[in-house]
């Protein structure tokens, strides 16, 4: 019987592109501000940093929970200025067919009230990124607007 006292975001994303680039775009600090963020700094390994930054929006750092090279990397995530700890984004690739299967998850968001806004928001947001990236490792075309929010 499946956890109902928590939500995850779950998605998988194929994208045209080999794994050790994908997997290089998800872990390479510059490849990170080409898709994700304007600021990136990440420690490859288990129980290393990493920063995520936005112009104009949050910054957010932790810790890298789990690392395997060319597999996955996993982050303890947290919200700036906000109380609520506890989930982990996790990006993993895996070789398919002529390009690479990404799978975004985000666990350990209770079902509270409180919690409802950030999980929302990770769907939405992964979701876009998501995209982003794949758009970027297949076009070259970074999708990202001053106007989207």
């Amino acid at each position: 019987m499946p956890d109902t006292t928590e939500r995850a975001v779950d998605h998988q994303y194929f994208i045209r592109a080999a794994p050790g680039a994908v997997f290089r775009a998800i872990t390479d600090p510059q490849m990170l501000t080409r898709w994700l963020c304007d600021r990136a700094e990440l420690s490859p390994k288990q129980g290393g940093g990493y920063l995520l930054g936005w112009n104009g929006g949050p910054t957010h750092t932790g810790e890298v929970v789990d690392f395997r090279e060319g597999h996955r990397v996993a982050l303890a995530w947290s919200w700036p200025g906000v109380e609520l700890q506890g989930t982990v984004f996790t990006l993993a690739v895996e070789e398919q067919d002529d390009g690479t299967l990404l799978r975004v998850e985000h666990t350990g968001f209770p079902r509270l009230e409180e919690w409802t806004d950030l999980y929302g928001g990770a769907e939405w947001g992964w979701t876009y990124f998501a995209l982003n990236l794949k758009s970027v490792l297949e076009t070259g075309h970074d999708l990202r607007s001053k106007h989207d929010g």
